[in-house]
């Protein structure tokens, strides 16, 4: 059973990279099927470990239990200002308990070199979906030379919000795991001396997709989780490994020139530099990526009332739809808050917000008051920190699954995490076979 376990925690991530993302919740109900076989066949050491993961549990089982709550009173006095969705408790349960429960499960084979094979499998298998999908635009569009292939990715955004597979891969789901999976396969590069040129040929690789998205928040949030891991990097190595490294950071920076002229980048910046004085004339009609966010805030702002203390529960998404439909600013064809935090917040008011702020921060605190400083969950947190600042990360289902794992990963083995970046092979080798009790 333990070997078909470890084979089923290193086939996660490639899922999670790649086909999980177009394919919503359906995992979830793969993920229940072998909970309920692992519960089966280790029953004992399924509950000393689920024991071990108690306090990560317990608050979503607390949430969940308000949530309930909440909507029994709001059914219970009638008049429903909109239509409820019952729907929101199947991604509580397949989600917020179902995810932290199997993560749970690791506790007693997990090390440092599986979390390492993990975010190496998670790297590839965002490589093999993006990869695919450029294949599938530049046979879509017919395009004929690397110049128009370029030109084309980055004047569409990567051909944004695409159909592939029978689905969508919408384009901040997309960029979101392309920073991940460019940071990790950055610090993969550095921990794992014997692959270097692989893996900083995958990192360029996952990087440029990135910069096709042309997406704010995730590539802000991957040059914020980049420069803490190169504080760690800087830290650990040796000044002759130094020199190498700003030697290649220059060369590598110097050969980006002579390609940037080519991309239409100041269509992009003209862009932006409009929607900001869209923004500061108080003109929100206008299309773009700032203006109909600024839009959001302000519209939640006009409606705190509703929801700032209780929440508006299971008639959150009508509620949300109503607002847009009866607002000024041109926004009834966007149908989400485009804020994770918000999101919560409107749905379970107080205890909501709460409940999303220790998602984000509890591995953070944690891992300070435990002393285990880890910049790479450091990095990762915020990247998802930032993007979830202009998408709802853990209310898509394309993208939700992913963040709880990770996030759930960041709050129960931060040792683990903190047992790698000990171990740079510049300084001195350790024994990375060290279980995480």
């Amino acid at each position: 059973m333990r070997q078909f376990q470890t084979h089923f925690f290193l086939c996660v991530p490639l899922l999670l990279g790649s086909l999980i993302p177009l394919t919503g919740n359906a995992f979830n109900f793969i993920l229940l099927a072998f909970i309920l076989l692992l519960a089966w066949k280790s029953n004992k050491q399924f509950r000393t470990d689920i024991k071990a993961g108690k306090s990560l549990l317990l608050v979503n089982a607390a949430f969940f239990l308000y949530f309930s709550i909440q909507t029994i009173i709001i059914l219970a006095k009638g008049n429903l200002a909109a239509k409820p969705n019952y729907g929101m408790f199947e991604s509580l349960l397949l989600c917020f308990i179902l995810i932290p429960v199997y993560v749970s499960t690791w506790r007693s084979w997990i090390s440092p070199r599986l979390l390492q094979k993990f975010l190496l499998n998670f790297c590839l298998g965002c490589l093999a979906l993006n990869t695919y999908a450029l294949v599938h635009v530049i046979h879509s569009f017919e395009l004929k030379s690397v110049k128009e292939t370029f030109l084309f990715l980055y004047d569409t955004r990567f051909a944004a919000n695409r159909p592939l597979l029978g689905t969508t891969l919408w384009l901040e789901a997309q960029a979101t795991l392309l920073a991940i999976a460019a940071i990790a396969s950055y610090f993969l590069f550095i921990v794992r001396p014997k692959h270097r040129p692989l893996l900083f040929l995958l990192f360029i690789i996952l990087t440029t997709f990135l910069s096709f998205t042309m997406t704010k928040s995730a590539i802000i949030g991957f040059i914020l989780g980049f420069i803490l891991v190169n504080i760690f990097l800087w830290r650990r190595l040796s000044s002759r490994m130094k020199i190498i490294f700003s030697l290649l950071a220059i060369v590598v920076a110097t050969s980006c020139f002579p390609l940037a002229k080519h991309f239409p980048k100041q269509l992009r910046i003209n862009e932006t530099k409009q929607e900001i004085h869209n923004i500061q004339e108080g003109n929100l009609r206008e299309t773009g990526s700032l203006a109909p966010r600024i839009a959001f805030l302000k519209e939640c702002h006009d409606h705190r009332d509703e929801y700032m203390l209780w929440g508006v529960g299971v008639a959150m998404k009508q509620r949300i739809k109503a607002w847009y439909e009866a607002s000024p600013h041109n926004i009834a064809h966007y149908s989400s808050v485009n804020n994770t935090f918000l999101h919560y917040w409107i749905m379970g008011g107080i205890a909501g917000l709460a409940f999303v702020l220790f998602w984000f921060f509890a591995p953070i605190v944690r891992m300070f008051k435990k002393g285990r400083f880890s910049f790479l969950v450091l990095g990762l947190s915020l990247v998802l920190i930032v993007v979830s600042n202009s998408c709802v990360t853990l209310a898509w289902s394309n993208l939700r699954t992913c963040a709880l794992m990770l996030l759930s990963m960041f709050y129960l083995y931060g040792a683990a995490f903190t047992a790698q970046e000990n171990d740079v092979p510049q300084r001195r080798p350790s024994n990375l076979k060290q279980r995480v009790q």
